[in-house]
């Protein structure tokens, strides 16, 4: 399977996908913001949460379900949801 059919199979599903790279995260199939802190940024995918813990955190941008983070990112943690 290439990078193409990966990426496609990916957000078929509606999963969480997250890419962090030094201070910044994107996150991409959002569904709904549950709670935005300097501390906690919590997202609802659909059947799980994605949550990015840190300081000083600050989404940059929000699109179409996709969103921005910046800040000294510590953790991210994926809830499924019951």
């Amino acid at each position: 399977m290439n990078i193409k059919d990966e990426m496609i199979y990916d957000f078929g599903l509606n999963m969480p996908r997250i890419l962090v790279s030094g201070k910044t995260a994107i996150i991409d199939n959002i569904k709904k913001i549950v709670l935005i802190s300097q501390t906690s940024i919590i997202v609802d995918n659909g059947n799980r949460y994605t949550a990015v813990n840190g300081d000083n955190l600050v989404v940059n941008q929000l699109g179409e379900e996709r969103m921005q983070i910046t800040g000294n990112i510590n953790m991210v943690e994926f809830y499924e949801r019951k």
